[in-house]
């Protein structure tokens, strides 16, 4: 016998299950005798192990003229050793199955090795020697510089690459942040193995660094043995970080075009955003999904749904340890450019007049909070969220404590942040297309400026 049919009501939404809860093992954390902090998390569903170096320094303890030296240092790492070639490290990494990465931004260095528990002991010794004793050799510098290069002009073959870094010299002007992290082509040119031994031997040092390990690890006693056969001959202090500056504000809208020939105008529009301790941090987030963080958003129903000018436009806010970018990009067709400017500049003006209705604040909330879970599937995963709050100093508590906080943001909260935040009148805007077409229109929405690809002063 067949149970009764139950009546559905598909007029209403179904009610949302029940709220993510992320409880990971508490921390268990010891210092090496060298000074390298450690930080473990049992994850022992496989036989495998997540290990991330974190290195207080990125991008901005670059000298200005070698822009680009904190990323061919850490590229360097893996290139020969004082004991093995290039090629005898690769073999090491084949032979032991490892996977090993690199993530080098302004803020931080993070270097990243996967592998099995079965070969902990060489994975630990060949993590131990690559950083603390790389050789630089000058014939393997250069090619790494050359191949940073080619990757430099290959972007400028790209207008989404090229507006989204003129966006951010028009934003941070001077700034380290206006700067891309793996440096332009007039100072990665100028980098050499000398250049890179010194900046390693100034800021690749134990003390200040963590070591943050995740997977089947062994009890306490054994690994600290073995993290100290690894690295306990890796000596010295840093050299002080350099004091992270707070951006100067944009006064008054700077509009920079650069000639591109083409059908599309790739458009990118921001300022200065948030850094990422700042208390308005999670407020911050849920109002960026209701701008332009999500499908729904007001920006991508305007310039998608209703104008049918693009096939989306987004908005992010790239926290840092000072305030970082926050920027809109999307690419229209050329004809609607300044269009597609000034209706984001009306979205921008309206997320601070309009407040969020009750079904913007749930669909964003939920968005932010409801992914959650997926973010701590796997060792490298896990070791990640971890990383990240190392490098800002965040709470051990902190992913149990994410629901509430987003919880916790009002739409009144929303509606403040976006005051202090998208100031129409305080941004930047790069249009890179066939500016010649709509340059009347663009001159409308404030002084413009004609750059080359490389953000110099052009001819018009």
């Amino acid at each position: 016998m067949m149970a009764p049919r139950v009546p559905v009501d598909r007029s209403r939404r179904p009610k949302a299950g029940p709220l993510p809860k992320i409880v990971l093992p508490a921390f268990k954390r010891f210092r090496l005798s060298n000074g390298l902090t450690v930080l473990t998390v049992r994850h022992d569903d496989m036989p495998e192990v997540s290990a991330r170096l974190v290195l207080p320094f990125g991008a901005y303890e670059d000298a200005r003229e070698h822009a680009g030296t904190g990323l061919l240092t850490a590229r360097a790492l893996t290139e020969g050793t004082r004991e093995r070639s290039a090629r005898e490290v690769a073999e090491w990494l084949d032979y032991l199955g490892a996977r090993f990465s690199l993530d080098v931004d302004h803020d931080a260095t993070v270097v990243s090795l996967h592998f099995l528990t079965q070969v902990m002991d060489g994975a630990f010794g060949l993590l131990g020697e690559v950083v603390a004793r790389p050789a630089f050799d000058p014939a393997e510098v250069g090619r790494l510089r050359d191949e940073r290069l080619d990757e430099i002009a290959s972007g400028l073959d790209e207008p989404r690459i090229v507006a989204s870094l003129r966006l951010g010299e028009a934003t941070f002007g001077s700034h380290p942040y206006g700067m891309r992290a793996g440096g332009v082509e007039e100072t990665v040119r100028e980098i050499d193995a000398e250049v890179l031994s010194d900046f390693h031997s100034r800021f690749y040092r134990p003390s200040g660094a963590t070591l943050v390990l995740v997977g089947d690890l062994p009890e306490l006693d054994g690994l600290e043995d073995r993290l100290e056969d690894a690295f306990g001959a890796w000596q010295g202090d840093p050299d002080p970080a350099t004091a992270v500056a707070e951006p100067e504000p944009i006064e008054e809208r700077r509009l920079w075009a650069v000639p591109w020939p083409g059908p599309q105008s790739e458009i990118r529009l921001g300022g200065i955003g948030i850094a990422r301790l700042d208390p308005d941090y999670y407020a911050t987030l849920i109002m960026n999904a209701i701008f332009g963080g999500l499908f729904s958003s007001r920006i991508n129903m305007n310039l998608r749904e209703d104008k049918g000018w693009t096939y989306g436009v987004s908005s992010r806010f790239d926290a840092r340890r000072r305030s970082g970018p926050f920027f809109v990009a999307t690419a229209v067709d050329a004809a609607v450019s300044a269009d597609a400017v000034d209706e984001i500049v009306g979205e921008m003006q309206r997320m601070e007049s309009e407040p969020p209705g009750d079904e913007e604040m749930e669909l964003a909330v939920n968005a932010v909070t409801l992914s959650l879970p997926r973010l701590f599937e796997t060792v490298d995963q896990v070791s990640g969220r971890i990383a990240h709050q190392v490098v800002y100093g965040l709470p051990d508590d902190y992913w149990e404590t994410y629901v509430d906080r987003f919880r916790a943001v009002t739409a009144a909260d929303v509606q403040r942040v976006a005051g202090r935040f998208l100031d129409s009148e305080r941004s930047a805007v790069v249009v890179v297309g066939p500016v010649e077409g709509f340059r009347p229109q663009l001159e409308a929405l404030g002084l413009l400026q004609i750059r080359d690809i490389h953000g110099r002063p052009a001819e018009s």
